[in-house]
C-alpha cells in the first residue's frame, strides 16, 4: 500500500471514529491548515461520513427521546361459559 494511501486511510479511520467535537476543536486551534488541506482532499469520503454520522444520531435520539405508546384495551369475560348470541352459529 502507497504512503498516501495508508495516510487517507489514517484519517478517514480517525475522523469517523474517534474525532469528536472536543478533539476536531484542538485539531483546528494547532493544525488548521493541516485539517483544511485533508478535509478537501478527501471531501467525497469526509461527505459520507457526515452524513452517516448524522443519520446514526437522529436514529440513536429517535429512541431515546421519544417512546412509543399503544392504545389497548383488555376484555375479560368473567362468565367464560355463556355463549355470546350471534357469535358463534353453527352452519347447516
Amino acid at each position: 500500500m502507497a504512503q498516501d494511501a495508508i495516510g487517507k486511510q489514517d484519517f478517514i479511520l480517525w475522523y469517523s471514529l474517534y474525532a469528536n467535537e472536543k478533539e476536531l476543536a484542538v485539531v483546528r486551534t494547532h493544525n488548521r491548515e493541516i485539517l483544511d488541506r485533508l478535509l478537501r482532499e478527501y471531501a467525497e469520503e469526509v461527505d459520507k461520513i457526515n452524513k452517516t454520522r448524522h443519520l446514526c444520531e437522529r436514529i440513536i435520539q429517535s429512541k431515546s427521546m421519544k417512546t412509543q405508546g399503544f392504545d389497548v384495551t383488555l376484555t375479560i369475560d368473567t362468565f367464560p361459559n355463556r355463549r355470546k348470541t350471534g357469535i358463534l352459529q353453527e352452519t347447516q
